[in-house]
């Protein structure tokens, strides 16, 4: 049976294997990989991929595999040959190396807040890597996947995650920003803990085998993550505190169509609500400091990264707008630097400075083809921020069309800084 310690006796093989099969790919992936032997950004298909290949020597015989929010098929990358009969694969953007480098037998387009263009009991196993953040109504599509899984078949899912009444404020906090236009849609509403997750899968018929924590912290690209042990520690410290890490993970099986049986009813254990009150008053402020330091940090990383990019694209009186999720990141004591919160601010920062280089992400830049028209928005460079894309954007003739380059990421082309 599987337990919250299982990552510790998974083999670490499969980044060694995950490289050789991408090599020379020029991918995310293969720069990932380069980074470090063992990126922690990847760990969530590497636990995925093992987790599948003992589900595949458990059954006996290949698996049909339904990957929910596939993107560029890298779970493939990561699971043992031999142990998958069929991959399929869900995603409402799917990137064409899902195609052509994963070699998924099955690709398909879905929006996981609507019914899945699956039938019923066709998987043996269903993963969601990083999904359920996005979504608004997790636990209607905990229950659509759960559908697609035959009786027996395991759920894997992965989320960021922190303690239950954190995660609840974080999740107002995201919610009331969706809804003042200050997060876009399919960005970050909903937050997991790992008690959340268990009372999603057992609403949606799935019996939690273990949840646990990938790691404590990561920083991609950093010498530690060359060490097996710097990994193993991390994991020992997500299976003790899952709650107080990165990322949480939870296995769990398809249980078979329910049968009513009469039984007694059995009195309920001693009840430790206070207990477990007291220890959490007694862990708020400090948790509280830390959270609050590590955001502060975190944000000011990534305003030194966003400012050493406008500098590289300063010449004489260049103007910049920072536009999109960003805007907070930007430093107001530059004279350069425009923050625009709104489509209105953006506008009237445009008519005093018509040649302006615009910061945005890249979802933003898809919604700009269609509201500004008549202008012809080119790509000056490409930057990626945390795990989010961004682009430089500008009015002058020079540089890619928006359009192009956006067609181009869709079609799997390479982009071009």
């Amino acid at each position: 049976m599987p337990s919250r310690f299982t990552f510790l006796q998974y083999p670490l093989g499969s980044f060694q294997e995950a490289a050789a099969r991408v090599k020379g790919a020029g991918t995310k992936l293969t720069d990932h990989l380069g980074k470090a032997a063992y990126s922690f950004r990847l760990l969530r298909y590497w636990w995925a991929g093992c987790a599948i290949a003992a589900e595949a020597r458990r059954a006996g015989r290949p698996l049909v595999v339904v990957d929910a929010g596939c993107e560029r098929g890298w779970l493939r990358h990561f699971t043992p040959v031999g142990a998958v009969e069929r991959w399929i694969g869900l995603d409402w953007n799917p990137r064409e190396e899902v195609r052509q480098l994963a070699c998924y037998d099955e690709v398909r387009h879905a929006n996981f807040d609507d019914p899945l263009p699956l039938a019923s009991g066709i998987a043996d196993v269903v993963v969601s890597l990083h999904v359920f953040e996005h979504l608004p109504r997790p636990g209607a599509t905990l229950a659509e996947l759960s559908r697609v899984l035959k009786p027996g078949g395991i759920f894997l899912g992965c989320t960021p995650t922190m303690p239950g009444w954190l995660a609840r404020l974080r999740e107002g906090y995201l919610r009331a920003s969706l809804r003042r236009g200050k997060v876009v849609p399919g960005g970050h509403i909903t937050v997991l803990s790992p008690g959340r997750w268990h009372s999603l899968a057992r609403d949606a018929g799935l019996e939690p085998e273990f949840v646990t924590g990938s790691h404590a912290v990561r920083r991609t690209g950093g010498w530690l993550e060359n060490f097996p042990a710097w990994v193993r520690l991390n994991q020992l410290w997500g299976a003790l505190f899952p709650a107080l890490g990165s990322e949480c993970c939870l296995q769990a099986r398809r249980q078979d169509p329910w049968d009513y049986k009469a039984a007694k009813l059995e009195s309920r254990g001693r009840h430790l609500r206070p207990v477990w009150i007291s220890l959490t008053a007694a862990a708020a402020l400090a948790l509280g400091w830390a959270w609050l330091a590590a955001r502060d940090a975190h944000q000011n990383h990534q305003r030194a990264a966003i400012m050493s990019w406008l500098e590289s694209h300063q010449k004489g009186g260049d103007v910049f707008i920072l536009a999109d999720c960003v805007s907070h990141l930007g430093d107001a004591t530059r004279e350069d630097v425009f923050e625009a919160r709104d489509r209105e601010e953006l506008e009237s920062i445009l008519r005093k400075h018509p040649h302006s280089h615009i910061l945005v992400s890249e979802h933003t830049a898809r919604r700009f083809v269609s509201q500004y028209p008549p202008l012809t928005w080119r790509v000056d460079s490409w930057f990626e921020i945390g795990e989010e894309d961004f682009l430089m954007l500008r009015t002058w003739p020079e540089g890619t069309p928006l359009d192009e380059y956006l067609l181009g990421m869709a079609s799997g082309a390479n982009r071009a800084e």
